[in-house]
C-alpha cells in the first residue's frame, strides 16, 4: 500500500471519528435525556435547537421549581406567581417518587421541587416568555 493511500486512509478514519464524537455530543439537544425508569414526564416549553452561540444577557429573578398537574412550573420567590419560561432546547422534566425533576440535555439535574434557581440568564422573547440561555446554568448533584 503506497504512503499517499495510508495517509489518505489515515485522515478519513479521523475525520469519520471526529464526525461520531460531535453527533454523540449534540445529539441531546435535539431528543433530550432518556426519562429514567418508574418515571412520568412532565410538559415544558422548550426552544428549537440552538442555531446560534449566543443568547440574551438579562438575569431572571429567583424562581422555585414547582409542578401543577402534569406541567412543571416555576414560581417566582418574590410573589410567588408562575413565571412563563422556555428552556433550551433538549431540557426535560419528569415526576419520580411525586417529585419533579428538572433536567438538562445530558441528564444533569438542575432542579427539584421546592429548589430556588437564582442563575437563569436569558432574556424576554416575543411571545412573552423569558427564553433562558443555554450556557451557564447550574446543575445539581
Amino acid at each position: 500500500m503506497s504512503r499517499r493511500r495510508k495517509a489518505v486512509i489515515a485522515v478519513t478514519s479521523a475525520v469519520a471519528v471526529a464526525l461520531g464524537a460531535s453527533v454523540m455530543l449534540l445529539l441531546p439537544l435535539f431528543v433530550g435525556p432518556a426519562i429514567p425508569a418508574e418515571a412520568t414526564r412532565l410538559h415544558i416549553a422548550t426552544s428549537t435547537a440552538p442555531l446560534t452561540f449566543g443568547c440574551a444577557t438579562a438575569l431572571l429573578s429567583p424562581v422555585r421549581v414547582a409542578s401543577s398537574d402534569d406541567e412543571l412550573i416555576v414560581l417566582s420567590v418574590e410573589s410567588g406567581a408562575p413565571v412563563k419560561l422556555v428552556w433550551p432546547s433538549g431540557f426535560a422534566a419528569w415526576r419520580i417518587g411525586g417529585q419533579s425533576v428538572l433536567a438538562d440535555p445530558w441528564g444533569h439535574i438542575v432542579g427539584r421541587d421546592g429548589d430556588v434557581l437564582d442563575s437563569l440568564g436569558g432574556g424576554m422573547g416575543t411571545d412573552d416568555a423569558f427564553h433562558v440561555c443555554p450556557f451557564g446554568i447550574v446543575t445539581k448533584p
